[in-house]
């Protein structure tokens, strides 16, 4: 599937940002109430995958930037990231 560049999303997170647990590329960006959070898509599922984990999070959480679908474009498009 192509993307026409006009109809592309604008993506928050870039390169730099990294996940806080194993340091591959940040999907998730939680805003949290005292702090950021930055998650790879396995360890954001991960966390959210179990009881306890999603109810802390959702306490944490103000704001939640999901760009997990930069992984499906990705895979589609044949990008690095």
């Amino acid at each position: 599937m192509l993307v026409h560049p006009s109809a592309q999303k604008d993506y928050v997170l870039n390169a730099q940002d990294r996940c806080d647990r194993c340091n591959a590329p940040a999907y998730v960006k939680i805003i949290g109430k005292v702090g950021d959070l930055l998650f790879c898509g396995h360890h954001y599922n991960k966390a959210m995958d179990n009881a306890v984990g999603y109810e802390n999070m959702m306490k944490f959480a103000e704001e939640i930037i999901d760009e997990r679908d930069r992984l499906d474009e990705n895979r589609t498009q044949g990008d690095s990231y």
